[in-house]
C-alpha cells in the first residue's frame, strides 16, 4: 500500500481533495476534530420534549458560478444528492420586501450535509473523527501528525490543511511558514444562528429571506428545502444574524441571544402571526464568512515533503471555493510528488 496523505479536515474542502486523490491511487486518511463529517455543510440534531428535530443551521444553499463545479452539481443532481430549492425568496430592506430569485439556488437532501455523508461514506475506515491535529513534525522525508494529547497520528507523505484559516496559520506558523502567513492574511466575520421549532407553521408569506438591514441577515423555512419533508413533525425554521450584530454579540450566552433573535424574525414584513416556540436553541459560528480571501498567488504547495492548503477562505465565501480548492490542492500534492 502506498504511504498515505494526509487531508486535515472532513468539510466539503478536505472531501473534495479526498476524493480526487482516490481517484488518482492515492491512499489518503482524513483526519476530522468533529463527531462527523461536513464542517459549515451541517445538520443539526436537536432533541427536545417532545422527540428530535433536525436543522441546517450552517451554510444555507449552494449555487455553481465555475464550469467545473456545474458538472459536479449535475452529477449530485443525478444521484439526487442535490435538488433545486424551489419557493417564494425575498429581499428585506427597512419594511420593504421584494422578489430575490436570481441564480438557482440547490440544497442537498434530507439536510445540508447529504453530500458531506455519502463522501465520508465512501472513505470508510479512512476517515477519523474526533481528533485534531495540534502539531506536525518532519522527519526524514515524512510528516509526522500528533493529536491534541499529542499521540501520533501517523506518517504521511504529504498534507493538505483545510481547517479555518486563523486555525491553519497556527498549526502551519513553524512548520511551512509561507502558507501559514497566507492563512493569517484572511479574515472571517462571525454569524450567530438560531434554530426555533413550532408545531405549527408561522403565517410568513415566504420560505426564505434575504435581509439586508438589521439583526438578522437571512432566515429560511427548513421544511421547505428539497428532501425536508422527509423529516416529519413540527415547523422549523433557521435564523442566521448579521455580521455586526453577530460581532457584538458574539460572546453571549445562546440562552440570551436567541430569543432576540426570534423576536427580530417577528417584526419582518410578511411575518403576520408566530407562534410560542417548542424549541429554541443558539449557535455561535466563529469562522463564519469570508471577509477576506488569500491572494490567489498563494503556493500550490510548500516545502518537501509537500504540503497544501485548501478552503473557501483561500478563494470567496462559497460552498464551491470550498470544493474547488480541495480540489486544486489535491492536484497540486499530486504534481509536487511527481
Amino acid at each position: 500500500m502506498k504511504d498515505p496523505i494526509l487531508i486535515i479536515g472532513a468539510g466539503l474542502s478536505g472531501l473534495a481533495a479526498a476524493q480526487t486523490l482516490r481517484t488518482f491511487g492515492e491512499n489518503i486518511l482524513v483526519v476530522e476534530k468533529a463527531r462527523g463529517p461536513g464542517g459549515r455543510m451541517s445538520t443539526r440534531r436537536e432533541e427536545f420534549s417532545d422527540g428530535i428535530v433536525h436543522f441546517d443551521h450552517g451554510a444555507q444553499f449552494i449555487r455553481a458560478h465555475d464550469k467545473g463545479f456545474r458538472q459536479v452539481m449535475d452529477a449530485w443532481e443525478r444521484d439526487r444528492w442535490v435538488a433545486p430549492w424551489r419557493g417564494t425568496f425575498v429581499r428585506i430592506f427597512g419594511n420593504e420586501s421584494t422578489p430575490h430569485e436570481g441564480r438557482l439556488r440547490y440544497a442537498p437532501g434530507p439536510g445540508m450535509n447529504r453530500v458531506c455523508q455519502e463522501y465520508a461514506r465512501r472513505l470508510g475506515e479512512r476517515i477519523c473523527y474526533q481528533t485534531r491535529v495540534s502539531d506536525l513534525r518532519q522527519v526524514g522525508d515524512h510528516i509526522i501528525a500528533f493529536d491534541q494529547d499529542q499521540v501520533e497520528v501517523g506518517s504521511f507523505k504529504a498534507a493538505i490543511c483545510t481547517a479555518p484559516g486563523p486555525q491553519t496559520a497556527d498549526l502551519l506558523s513553524d512548520f511551512r511558514p509561507v502558507l501559514a502567513q497566507t492563512a493569517r492574511a484572511t479574515s472571517y466575520a462571525p454569524c450567530l444562528a438560531t434554530m426555533v421549532a413550532f408545531t405549527e407553521r408561522p403565517q410568513v408569506d415566504w420560505c426564505a429571506a434575504s435581509i439586508e438591514d438589521g439583526p438578522l441577515s437571512f432566515v429560511a423555512d427548513d421544511n421547505a428545502r428539497p428532501g425536508h419533508q422527509l423529516h416529519s413533525g413540527p415547523s422549523r425554521w433557521v435564523l442566521h444574524a448579521s455580521a455586526a450584530w453577530s460581532t457584538a454579540h458574539l460572546e453571549e450566552d445562546p440562552e440570551v441571544f436567541a430569543p432576540l433573535m426570534l423576536e427580530a424574525f417577528r417584526m419582518l414584513p410578511g411575518v403576520e402571526r408566530i407562534p410560542e416556540p417548542i424549541h429554541l436553541r443558539g449557535h455561535r459560528w466563529r469562522y463564519a464568512l469570508v471577509k477576506n480571501s488569500a491572494d490567489s498567488c498563494y503556493p500550490a504547495t510548500e516545502g518537501q515533503p509537500p504540503v497544501a492548503i485548501a478552503g473557501d477562505w483561500c478563494d470567496g465565501p462559497r460552498v464551491e471555493a470550498a470544493w474547488c480548492t480541495g480540489v486544486k490542492a489535491a492536484a497540486a500534492i499530486r504534481n509536487a510528488l511527481a
